[in-house]
């Protein structure tokens, strides 16, 4: 069973939030929370807190235990960006973008959650394949070729 936690409008930009959530990625949460611990970064502080939020959605929404949670998925992705200006020679000026990230943190407790999901959708697209070479051949008889 996966759960999902998010958080947006951070101020920092999702390319500096990336190189943390890589760092974290498909590790199991005591892991992650003592990596998470020893990097002096803003983000790092933020995803340990998400992070324990969705904890506690797995462990009082769906009875997941703990301990026994990794990191299913984690992005970072790029939120609104405020346009600010500097002044710069002779009246003119230059742009300053404020960033801001979205965070979305997914657990799971199952570590072949993601080999199911995999199949999942392979299995899907050989059915759409499958009904739309149907239904290329049903046109074709209809129009009277052969192949």
């Amino acid at each position: 069973m996966k759960t999902t936690a998010k958080q947006g409008k951070i101020h920092v930009s999702s390319q500096k939030a990336n190189l943390v959530c890589d760092l974290v990625r498909g590790l199991d949460v005591v892991k992650a929370a003592r990596i998470l611990d020893n990097i002096p970064n803003k983000t790092a502080r933020i995803i340990k807190k998400l992070m324990n939020s969705a904890i506690a959605n797995a462990t009082n929404n769906h009875n997941m235990i703990a301990n026994k949670l990794y990191i299913y998925a984690i992005t970072a992705n790029q939120s609104k960006t405020i346009k600010r200006a500097i002044p710069r020679a002779k009246g003119s000026s230059s742009p300053i973008r404020k960033r801001f990230a979205t965070i979305c943190i997914t657990l799971s407790d199952d570590v072949n959650q993601k080999q199911k999901d995999l199949a999942d959708i392979k299995l899907k697209l050989r059915q759409k394949k499958k009904s739309a070479s149907k239904k290329s051949n049903q046109s074709n008889f209809l129009k009277g070729e052969k192949k």
